[in-house]
């Protein structure tokens, strides 16, 4: 061999060999060394000094190197060798100069270039790099970011075959250039982008055109691409590989060397991988919304089907397993990249290879299984047909060992991808995995339906995201519902049951937990959950959430089913039963019925769920506004909606007898008395119907369950219209159908309901429940119906239900059945009529509690007390729905004994005087306290509503009377915040009134009254802010949040605070405090719109926690800067200022926040804003809005804040620091 073709191997193999930087030297020799090399030509060219080899600077990058550190070194060693030389001759970055894969030439060139007598000097080496580079640059284009040339190397090497993963070689066609294996990254230099963004050729893979062209037909591009992959296997492979990363939308490519040199396919992709994530592109084909890859995924599983079926069709499992082998080795190594484009994208891949191969494997068996069929049948024939057995034999031979080839193909694949991501860190492809799971196990149940791929499935239940989470419930689901195989799941159901239970019961995400309890009703048909489970799950039905509720209503239901069933056989059957009974159809039976017997399933399931819920304590909602001791706070709910009625909703399309509900009405109205006592005395061979009618009655607690879902019954009837005449093809009805039908249900009620509160009237419970059956019904069919009568008499019950009831939910039920008498215009003049002589009645009782007594020093007895604040809750309750301003004034004689008769006063004076006993803490005084305080605070917006009406056209002497209780009120009032210590419900309800009163009063259209009502005094606002600061105080620790401090409060004694209040409340407690924060909160912003109160102060105070208790007490205070926008006068000063622009705004606000040191420049700006809002207040320039009346004052408080303001930002959001800069240079502006 000559010198030429020595120093063109050393060169070929510098960067394999361990003893690298000698070889280096030798290459780099000195003229000294070139002399002696006998018979070689010395040169004459000037010989530059060689420098010294200097490593370069370390990466920033971070790589996954597999190689050994000598490796390293000599990559080292040849990038600066490469740069020492001249300009001229510098070797291209994208040169590659030696193969990993032939240890043994290379071995063969080192020894020979140790014979040889002289070595080439460093310009015959130059001038060699020189002729490579022209070479490179002719042969082709260059891969984008590795710097590798794709072909047109300077000579080609013998034809060799390629190595696969396993070690065997197959053939290959001959390479176009030998290149170096390492390769270098390509330099930066003129026309290259900097920021670390190197410029980057698309590349141009016409497999990739062809897949995801238009009218692509994947089964020619599959076919096409094996035919030119037997043609040339390097070259078919290289296309593949870049086909994958072009789907991972990366530009760069893999060389023919790269494919062959299978063990540093690792090493390649975490070049490339590096490369790729300097350009910084988040976005990749898979999961990109443009229009052009909204077919991609499908697409690209087209295309893998095709292939893999060619594949399989050719029989290239066998005859060349490298094919899908060596693809194998690359999606495995893309699959663990730490980017998430290349192993989202190669992950798929392989799920989608596995799926296919599995629909191979399936078909496959199915031949398998066949043939083997056929042999066995021509092995049993007497003349047997030797040719057929052995054609059958081959044939089965060949299927088998074909299948075992893709079975194996499939588990190397699943051990090497899907093990390693279905826990991966990106949600997606967790569920990816977890979806192609589910398919194998439907597609190859043979292999995957095996408690080694199964557990899969239970792990990832306790998954971190609900949307993985839901997917594994859905893939199990699919999984109990094949009743062939759910044998099989029995040990997986054991191992996870609780967890299942737990996720549909407690999970955090409302469709997870309604999907689990979907998937343990399938578990319970198929007998794997046990009755504790299956009572649990049961409970669901009074769950909070209306989708949980849905999802848990066929559970529920076959619960009631298996239970119905279970009455039916030890009556004797379904059949003796009915015979037993009457005909149901008939319209005088009045007997049981199947349904009632249903119905008492019902009923008991929901009895012991709500024991297990709510314990042993089945009262109703307490009476007493004092009940609630923890934290000495009060839930006040407009409407309280029982779980029995919500259960009731959910059951009302899933059950008959729910829906028909005149039956139900039936069965509640059937005397059970009789029924119980014949049950009593009744044996077991004693006739059918006797035990049915045993089986079928109600207790008390049952009746009440029954009302409640005869509630939601009818409210599903009228709301969802009659039963459609084809319930399979429903139509929507119209809305005169809708309007008939509540007709034709008001007129069935008419009848029912007065025979309702005839029968549960004396049950508190009860009764609401029938009250509320009221105010469904549309009352203008006593009018149609000519039935004024029954409708005098129906209300005539309902005031008996109010004046006989001291319950809570009773007042409140008979309280909104009369306002919604009230809507109907023709019906006025009864309704009116009955309201009246309902006041009347309510009056005179409070008369005759207080007859002959001294309000403020007499001692009542607690049954009188009881009676008392009876009475004035009833007048509470009527002041809340009608105005009762005229029957409060109207005097009402007290007198005493015959001996002393005291002076006459009205029912107002009355109320007014018990206000002075406000200062007692016995817990009925305080209960009565609350009630005088609210009855009196519906009179005074009554009475000023009416005034507003009136104008100036006012008795003087009515102006003086207002005038004088309003100061009366006023001086309780604050005797009460004076002598209360303690801030309780008493104390907070007293401030609310203080500040209704004052709002009032300063903001009523009668100048006369508005010119003696002053503003609130300095000292009654500071009672009041001790108020706000105490229930501030006491949600920030119920919650767990912490308060800004006030600068101007003297120090807290650790000592003195409560205990109690140290510890968080549970979730109602804190809806309780919330409540309360923000509607005392309101009733604040009311009198500070009003100018009731000091603005400046209040605005600031309100404004300090303003960002840490809660969304809901954000919005509250929000109202009140939209509120100030909107009023002329109240507006703050900066507002005026015309807006600097943008880009002035942030760098001044920057500039001043980052140089005060401290916060009085604040404090002046604070300073000014105030004295110029001062000055606005003084001088207004236009006139003021009026507030609205009264009588519209709650629902102002209630109102969403935002409900008028469309473009009001999220109050969650955060504020972005642009924002927080412009507010602060508004500040700075004044």
């Amino acid at each position: 061999m000559d010198i030429d073709d020595t120093s063109s191997l050393s060169s070929l193999s510098d960067h394999e060999n361990d003893d690298a930087p000698s070889r280096h030297a030798t290459l780099s020799a000195t003229p000294a060394a070139d002399a002696s090399g006998g018979n070689r030509r010395r040169s004459t060219r000037v010989v530059k000094k060689v420098q010294t080899y200097s490593p370069p600077p370390p990466s920033t990058r971070k790589t996954k190197r597999k190689r050994a550190a000598n490796e390293e070194e000599e990559d080292d060693a040849a990038d600066g060798e490469g740069d020492n030389t001249d300009k001229g001759g510098s070797t291209s970055p994208g040169t590659i100069q030696g193969d990993d894969d032939e240890e043994d030439e290379e071995s063969a060139s080192e020894e020979e270039l140790e014979e040889s007598d002289g070595e080439p000097d460093e310009e015959e080496l130059k001038e060699r790099r020189r002729q490579n580079k022209k070479a490179a640059r002719g042969g082709g284009a260059r891969r984008g970011r590795g710097g590798r040339p794709a072909g047109g190397a300077a000579r080609k090497p013998a034809a060799k075959k390629v190595k696969t993963a396993t070690g065997e070689a197959a053939p290959a066609a001959a390479l176009e250039s030998r290149k170096k294996a390492t390769p270098k990254p390509r330099k930066k230099g003129k026309g290259r982008a900097t920021n670390g963004d190197v410029a980057v050729t698309p590349m141009v893979n016409n497999l990739y055109g062809a897949v995801f062209g238009n009218n692509a037909d994947h089964d020619d591009v599959a076919g096409g691409w094996i035919a030119k992959y037997q043609k040339d296997n390097a070259d078919g492979m290289k296309e593949m590989i870049n086909f994958i990363l072009k789907c991972c939308g990366c530009d760069n490519e893999v060389t023919n060397y790269d494919i062959e040199d299978q063990d540093s396919a690792s090493t390649t992709l975490s070049q490339i991988q590096d490369a790729f994530s300097n350009q910084q592109i988040a976005e990749y084909p898979l999961t990109s919304k443009k229009p052009a890859f909204r077919k991609f995924r499908q697409n690209l599983s087209s295309f893998i089907e095709a292939l893999i079926v060619t594949a399989v069709t050719q029989n290239l499992v066998i005859t060349d397993p490298a094919l899908l082998e060596n693809m194998q080795v690359w999606i495995t190594a893309m699959s663990s990249s730490t980017l998430r484009q290349f192993r989202h994208t190669s992950t798929v891949f392989a799920l989608d290879m596995v799926s296919h191969l599995s629909k191979c494997a399936r078909d496959i068996r199915r031949v398998v299984g066949s043939t083997n069929r056929q042999l066995e049948s021509e092995q049993k024939k007497t003349p047997q047909n030797d040719a057929r057995i052995k054609a059958l034999s081959e044939k089965l031979k060949e299927s088998e060992e074909k299948r075992e080839a893709i079975e194996s193909i499939i588990k190397d694949i699943f051990d090497t991808v899907f093990v390693h991501r279905y826990r991966d860190i990106d949600s997606k492809i967790r569920i990816d995995c977890i979806q192609e799971l589910s398919n194998w196990l439907a597609i190859l149940p043979e292999v995957f339906f095996d408690g080694s791929y199964i557990r899969y499935l239970g792990w990832v239940l306790s998954d971190t995201v609900p949307a993985t989470r839901l997917e594994v419930v859905r893939a199990l689901i699919k999984l109990f519902r094949k009743k062939d195989q759910v044998s099989g799941l029995r040990h997986f159901t054991e191992r996870f049951r609780e967890r299942l239970v737990e996720m549909g019961t407690r999970d955090a995400d409302t469709a997870v937990r309604a999907a689990t309890v979907e998937l343990l009703d399938v578990i319970r048909e198929v007998g794997f959950l046990e009755p504790e489970d299956i009572e649990t799950v049961g409970r669901l039905l009074f769950d909070s959430e209306q989708k949980v509720r849905r999802a848990v209503v066929p559970f529920f239901v076959e619960n009631i089913n298996d239970l119905y069933q279970e009455k039916l056989e030890e009556l004797g059957g379904e059949e003796v039963v009915q015979e037993a009974l009457g005909d149901e159809d008939d319209e005088e039976y009045e007997g049981p019925t199947l349904s009632w017997i249903k119905l008492k399933c019902l009923v008991e399931a929901l009895a012991s769920y709500d024991q297990a819920e709510a314990g042993e304590d089945n009262e109703g909602p307490s009476q007493n506004l004092l009940a609630e001791k923890n934290w000495g706070i009060v839930m006040k709910v407009d409407e309280i909606v029982s779980r029995f009625s919500l259960a009731g909703a959910v059951l009302w399309d899933a059950l008959d007898e729910v829906r028909d509900w005149e039956g139900l009405a039936r069965y509640l109205l059937y005397d059970h008395s009789a029924s119980r006592s014949e049950g009593e005395d009744a044996g077991d061979g004693d006739e059918v119907d006797k035990q049915v009618k045993k089986v079928v009655a109600l207790d008390a607690k049952e009746d009440v369950i029954l009302l409640q879902v005869l509630n939601a019954s009818v409210t599903g009837s009228i709301f969802k219209g009659p039963d459609p005449p084809n319930k399979k093809k429903p139509q929507p009805r119209t809305v005169k159908e809708m309007e008939k039908h509540k007709e034709h249900v008001s007129r069935s009620l008419m009848t029912f309901i007065p025979l309702l509160l005839k029968k549960f009237g004396p049950v508190p419970d009860a009764a609401s429940s029938v009250l509320r059956l009221e105010q469904l019904m549309n009352l203008n069919v006593f009018q149609e119906l000519r039935q004024r009568a029954a409708y005098s008499s129906l209300l005539d019950e309902i005031n008996r239900q109010f004046l006989t009831h001291a319950d809570e939910g009773v007042l409140k039920e008979a309280s909104a059945a009369l306002r919604h008498a009230k809507t109907f215009e023709d019906l006025k003049e009864a309704t009116e009529s009955k309201l009246g002589q309902l006041k009347d009645e309510t009056v005179t009782s409070l008369g005759n509690a207080v007859r002959g007594k001294d309000l403020a020093t007499v001692k009542f007895s607690d049954a009188s007390l009881t009676d008392l604040i009876n009475t004035v809750r009833r007048l509470e309750h009527l002041s809340g729905i009608t105005d009762c301003v005229e029957i409060l004034e109207t005097l009402l004689a007290t007198a005493g004994s015959s001996k002393e008769k005291l002076p006459e006063l009205k029912p107002i004076d009355i109320l007014l005087e018990l206000l002075s006993r406000g200062v007692a803490t016995d817990e009925l005084v305080e209960e009565l306290t609350l009630r005088v305080l609210k009855s009196v605070g519906y009179y005074f917006m009554w009475k000023i509503a009416g005034l507003n009406r009136a104008g100036e056209d006012i008795d003087d002497q009515a102006l003086e009377d207002v005038i004088a209780r309003r100061k009366k009120a006023l001086d309780q009032i604050t005797t009460i915040l004076e002598k209360r210590d303690e801030v309780d419900a008493v104390k907070i309800a007293a401030a609310s009134t203080l500040l209704d009163l004052a709002t009032l009063f300063v903001s009523t259209s009668v100048q006369r009254l508005a010119s003696v009502s002053q503003p609130l005094d300095k000292d009654a606002q500071a009672r009041l802010m001790s108020v706000f600061d105490m229930v501030e105080k006491t949600f920030a620790k119920g919650c767990g949040r912490k308060l800004e401090p006030d600068e101007n409060a003297e120090p807290e004694d650790d000592e003195e605070s409560d205990p109690s209040e140290d510890e968080e409340a549970d979730e109602s407690t804190k809806l309780m405090l919330e409540q309360r924060l923000c509607e005392y909160t309101s009733k604040i912003i009311l009198a500070v719109l009003a100018k009731a109160v000091d603005q400046k102060h209040w605005r600031k105070r309100l404004a300090r926690n303003q960002s840490r208790m809660g969304s809901n007490y954000k919005e509250v205070v929000n109202y009140l800067d939209r509120a100030s926008v909107g009023r002329p006068g109240t507006r703050r000063g900066a507002q005026k200022k015309a807006p600097a622009p943008p880009a002035q705004k942030k760098y001044k606000s920057n500039q001043k926040v980052m140089d005060s040191e401290n916060e009085e420049d604040v404090e002046e700006v604070e300073d000014a804003e105030e004295e110029e809002e001062e000055h606005e207040e003084e001088h207004p320039e236009e006139e003021e809005e009026e507030l609205p009346e009264p009588e519209h004052e709650e629902e102002q408080e209630e109102e969403h804040p935002g409900s008028e303001h469309g473009s009001e930002p999220d109050p969650e959001a955060e504020v972005p620091a642009a924002a927080e800069g412009d507010q602060d240079e508004v500040m700075l502006d004044v």
